[in-house]
């Protein structure tokens, strides 16, 4: 027997109990926005534990996957630091680890030539082509929404996003 209510523990704890949740409390009293924030939460945690198993050729920090996401037009380091709310330092050793791995390079930007620009060479790209197409495979293979739901579901998000980027980028959201 299998419980279809969210938020539900174990199959044993769900069988012995059929209201509790493993939010602490009966499901349905739970508001609704707290249940949203722990499915995404959820959502989030599954799919960065499912991205583990994303390889190329060579093997990918979370950061460095990070990174290539955020490379999709070259773009000043300081700038990805400011954008990641993190320190230059640590989007200098992920730029190193990537360019080690032959998929970014350094290049002066042309509008300030004290300044680095980073850019994905082609193999870099090949990657962040292929880590966009494995997110979006494990995404839909986790929700298992179908394409209505998911178009629902990315113009909400759509909006929250806007709304928080309003007052700017949340801190401590890092590579």
């Amino acid at each position: 027997m299998t419980d279809s209510k969210p938020f539900r523990g174990s199959q044993e704890t769900a069988m012995t109990d059929s209201k509790d949740c493993i939010l602490g409390d009966e499901i349905e009293r739970i508001p609704r926005e707290l249940r949203i924030i722990f499915g995404n939460l959820l959502l989030t945690r599954r799919l960065e534990e499912r991205m583990e198993e994303f390889s190329i050729d060579v093997p990918l920090s979370k950061s460095e996957r990070h990174m290539l996401v955020h490379l999709g037009v070259p773009r000043r380091m300081g700038r990805i630091a400011e954008d990641l709310n993190t320190q230059p330092s640590t989007v200098t050793a992920v730029a190193d680890e990537l360019e080690r791995k032959g998929l970014l390079e350094r290049a002066r930007d042309p509008d300030d030539r004290r300044a680095w620009k980073l850019r994905l060479t082609d193999r870099g790209t090949a990657a962040r082509r292929d880590l966009i197409e494995t997110t979006v495979a494990k995404f839909r293979e986790i929700t298992g929404l179908d394409a209505k739901d998911m178009d629902d579901l990315a113009a909400l998000m759509d909006r929250v996003t806007a709304r928080i980027l309003e007052t700017g980028f949340p801190k401590g959201l890092t590579l």
